[in-house]
């Protein structure tokens, strides 16, 4: 006999997307490419930012399942002095109807929010003391400017802010690296 514990999670095609928006890099794929048949997003990032135009990606989910809460898998490669994960900040222009927020609440642990199976991100102790979802520095607890050729990972899960306006993913970068070195990749979508 199984059991299962904690909330239902629906995983993500693209049966559940009502769009993908882009802004200064090119959309690579998108569609159910990603392990086990899931909707997957792959983004090169070409613009550098630092007072020039910079890069985003969002992937807006429809309503077609009603749901609260998300959780999605981000890895990517390259660098970036300045990146920010669903909160105003770089790449905005991708998501201009919530300003780079994807219509998610603020990040906070206490209620819930939180990054796990992280790989060259969190759990690396030099890095654990820097925000979680945005940056703009060169400090030695940004992640994002170490180990440039190696793919960093973590999952994440966040809170829909308004169930009244369309919600989903976005991540920007600026002062970052650019081409086929600057990858970002966002799979394994599960919303409830």
């Amino acid at each position: 006999m199984a059991l299962n514990y904690g909330p239902k999670m629906h995983q993500v095609t693209s049966a559940n997307i009502d769009s993908v928006s882009i802004t200064g890099g090119t959309l690579i794929s998108a569609g159910n490419n990603g392990p086990a048949g899931e909707y997957q997003v792959v983004f090169q990032h070409d613009q550098s930012g630092c007072g020039g135009a910079d890069s985003g990606v969002y992937i807006q989910l429809n309503d077609t399942v009603k749901w609260s809460n998300i959780v999605y898998r981000w890895s990517g490669t390259g660098s970036a002095s300045c990146w920010s994960f669903n909160v105003a900040g770089f790449g905005a222009a991708a998501d201009p109807t919530n300003g780079g927020t994807g219509n998610l609440k603020s990040y906070d642990e206490g209620l819930g929010d939180g990054v796990f199976y992280s790989y060259l991100t969190w759990e690396v102790p030099a890095y654990q003391s820097h925000n979680k979802v945005s940056a703009c520095d060169n400090n030695s607890d940004n992640f994002f400017i170490f180990n440039q050729t190696l793919p960093k990972a973590f999952s994440i899960k966040r809170r829909r802010n308004s169930l009244a306006s369309l919600a989903g993913i976005h991540h920007g970068r600026s002062c970052n690296s650019t081409g086929a070195g600057a990858i970002t990749t966002i799979n394994n979508i599960r919303i409830y």
